[in-house]
């Protein structure tokens, strides 16, 4: 079977021509994430590159060899720039227009301009440090868990060594004069093999901004938009799978429950506006405070949760007093009058492992309810399912209780 050259060449320039517009239409359809948009204008001067490949010989080698080659580098930058965008990192229009513009002085110098095999490994190296470059970008970003990022950097990586292995080849079997590039079997296996990569990158472009706009969404459904911490239905799930893990590793849980005091007060004196700044200075400093080995999250209102591995009672008290002392400092650019923001806590001890979430949470309410009733601004402690209480405003007998804090808690 005899493979046409011509044809394969014309079915590329279509086929890249086309895909380049189906990623402009995905960009079109979702503006939030613009980096399909340039993917799309990327394929569009690919193809206008390689149709402008496929007139040499009926052209002028400055169409079909110079502008020619300069666009089919100008759609690989392109195609650069989209992964840089897609990761937020910032254009530098420079290194864009840097390698259409070093091939084109390179084909104002005669010699170079007259060797077909000089050019081919020019244009070959650049191409390759190009594909490579790109692949570099979406391995930076790594980070975020997008499956179609990596088959994209192996892609990226192969098309890099198949035109970096087109050097090696054109030296050893260098195109000899009168003889047509488009005429040889390694032509018909590049343009086949840029068919192939060209539609497989697409295809890895657009699965990569689908996956992108879902774990956006899948994040938005999980974030608190105010403060910034999970809602409740994160802060519940992640508390699940902590207590599902505590029960294998038999590692107490500390369970806190915060109330800012005097929230309705502070929103009808000082405005919402002040209501909303004193709830993301709390989110912050809890966050800050408790470290990354936590479950934290806005459960309502000026409410918030905390599930998080103690020692003991003692080291969730001191914890919670913690957080408490230093969302006092940090809220008092908020002071007004005999108004000052602060937070009540409650706090309770999971060790059975056939306790619930919801019951440790109903303990630590039934504490935070007697810090409001004491007086607010303060720490009680009680075990799940009634057991002793432990307060914080008397510090010697919370000592003095701490040995046996593990024997009330198994009991409750």
């Amino acid at each position: 079977m005899r493979l046409d050259v011509q044809t394969l060449s014309v079915v590329t320039v279509f086929v890249t021509a086309l895909l380049g517009v189906l990623l402009v239409f995905a960009g079109l359809q979702n503006r939030a994430v613009r980096a399909p948009m340039v993917w799309g204008a990327s394929f569009i001067v690919g193809a206008a590159g390689l149709g402008l490949l496929t007139t040499h010989g009926s052209a002028p080698d400055w169409i079909a060899v110079n502008l020619a080659n300069a666009l089919v580098l100008l759609g690989s930058a392109l195609t650069w720039t989209g992964s840089r965008i897609f990761d937020g990192r910032p254009v530098r229009p420079g290194l864009v227009l840097a390698p259409p513009a070093l091939w084109l002085a390179a084909c104002t110098i005669p010699a170079f301009a007259h060797d077909i095999n000089l050019r081919v490994v020019f244009v070959s190296a650049l191409m390759a440090m190009l594909a490579a470059v790109t692949a570099e970008e979406f391995w930076r970003g790594r980070a975020e868990p997008l499956m179609s990022r990596w088959p994209t950097v192996c892609a990226l990586l192969a098309y890099s060594a198949a035109l970096l292995a087109r050097i090696p080849a054109t030296m050893l079997s260098p195109i000899l004069p009168g003889e047509s590039l488009m005429g040889g079997v390694s032509f018909a296996l590049l343009a086949f093999g840029t068919l192939l990569f060209t539609v497989v990158l697409a295809f890895l472009l657009l699965n990569m901004t689908k996956e992108r706009t879902e774990l956006q969404h899948k994040i938005a459904s999980l974030i608190d938009p105010l403060s910034g911490v999970p809602n409740r239905r994160a802060f519940l799930d992640g508390a699940n799978r902590l207590l599902a893990q505590q029960s294998l590793d038999f590692e107490p849980l500390g369970v806190f429950l915060f109330d800012l005091d005097r929230f309705k007060t502070i929103n009808d004196r000082l405005g919402h506006g002040t209501g909303d700044a004193v709830l993301r200075i709390f989110a912050s400093t809890a966050s800050r405070t408790l470290g990354s080995d936590v479950v934290f999250g806005r459960i309502g209102g000026e409410e918030f949760a905390a599930v998080l591995p103690v020692g003991d009672m003692g080291e969730a008290m001191a914890i919670a007093d913690r957080v408490r002392r230093n969302f006092g400092t940090a809220a008092e650019s908020y002071v007004a009058d005999d108004l000052r923001p602060t937070v009540s806590v409650g706090v309770t001890l999971g060790c059975d492992p056939k306790t619930t979430v919801t019951s440790l949470l109903g303990a630590a309410d039934q504490a935070l309810y007697r810090a409001k009733a004491n007086g607010r601004n303060r720490v009680e402690a009680l075990a799940p399912a009634g057991g002793e209480e432990l307060r914080k405003s008397d510090p010697l007998a919370a000592f003095a209780e701490r040995r046996n804090w593990r024997k009330v808690a198994l009991r409750a």
